[in-house]
């Protein structure tokens, strides 16, 4: 008996795809990626509002707490300001400079604000402010410390009695001094420089100065050179002409300090050694250094008063 060919299966699935159909799958899968993202920008609205509602609370509620416990707390009120001026300022003068008063709030004090003020006025090198709660500001300045004058163009008289003239530090910084103070009236003074290089609350633009500079800072290193400086001039540019103390006129090269002091301070015990008096002398010369030294007083005759007249017997 002749077999039969198995039947064949009908496949359900398979059946033909209209292009409505397909359009219609589209739009239902767009819709749902719509929703989605409706949703995600819903969720992240809510989390936005949430966070800033709970930010704006907090801000309020620490607002409140410090008001309460730190601003409007009377037992914060500054009641004592304390200034160490470093006889820069007056205590009157610092309090202007900075508009500080007791009375106010001391967390409520802008302490950058009045560093700033501070630091503008030139001898301010440093400002240190510090807090000493419940009601304490201390105040303490340092000073910058000058090393010489430096005098107005033209100008040849004492420095610390001009109005024009300038007080500088090691670094160059030029300033006007608010208060004299006697200690200044005992620097070198600097004479022979150009306006156009002179710029109160500057550092010194002029490499003539920057010089002078360091030859007083070299001489403040050697005091066995024996040398006080009284004035420099560095009108000529190529050379430093120093007055010293003794009022001997003493010429240095512009460079090479070190060495130069160390046949100046030979010449100087040479002198004190013999009992001379130094008159000038040019460094810039290294071997057969040209020296003059003042001529010995001549010593004063003595002189013979005549006795009385004797008298004439009379026979």
């Amino acid at each position: 008996m002749p077999t039969r060919p198995p039947a064949r299966k009908i496949n359900r699935r398979s059946r033909h795809v209209t292009s409505r159909d397909h359009l219609l799958d589209v739009r239902i899968r767009t819709s749902t990626a719509r929703r989605r993202r409706q949703d995600k920008i819903g969720r992240w609205i809510w989390n936005i509002l949430l966070v800033s509602v709970l930010g704006t609370g907090s801000f309020l509620g620490i607002r409140a707490a410090l008001d309460k416990f730190f601003f409007q707390n009377p037992d914060y009120t500054l009641r004592r300001i304390t200034f160490n001026l470093d006889d820069v300022l007056t205590r009157e003068e610092a309090l202007e400079q900075t508009g500080l008063h007791e009375g106010v709030n001391i967390f409520s004090l802008d302490l950058a604000k009045v560093e700033a003020a501070l630091k503008s006025v030139p001898q301010v090198q440093s400002v240190t402010i510090e807090r000493e709660l419940p009601d304490h500001l201390s105040v303490s300045i340092t000073a910058r410390e000058p090393v010489a004058w430096v005098a107005a163009e033209g100008e040849n008289n004492d420095p610390s009695t001009s109005g024009n003239s300038l007080l500088v530090d090691a670094s160059g910084f030029l300033m006007y001094p608010r208060h004299v103070l006697p200690a200044y009236y005992h620097l070198p003074a600097i004479y022979g420089v150009k306006s156009d290089n002179v710029r109160a609350g500057e550092p010194l633009q002029s490499e003539d100065l920057r010089l002078a500079l360091e030859l007083i800072e070299t001489v403040a290193r050697h005091p066995e050179c024996l040398l006080r400086i009284r004035t420099l001039n560095i009108a000529r540019g190529y050379c430093i002409e120093v007055v010293s103390d003794r009022n001997a006129l003493i010429v240095f090269g512009a460079s090479e300090f070190d060495k130069q002091l160390v046949r100046l301070q030979k010449l100087l015990a040479h002198c004190d050694e013999s009992g001379r008096s130094l008159e000038t002398v040019n460094l810039m010369v290294k071997r057969n250094t040209p020296v003059t030294f003042l001529a010995a007083a001549a010593p004063a005759e003595s002189v013979v008063k005549p006795g009385p007249t004797p008298k004439t017997r009379r026979n």
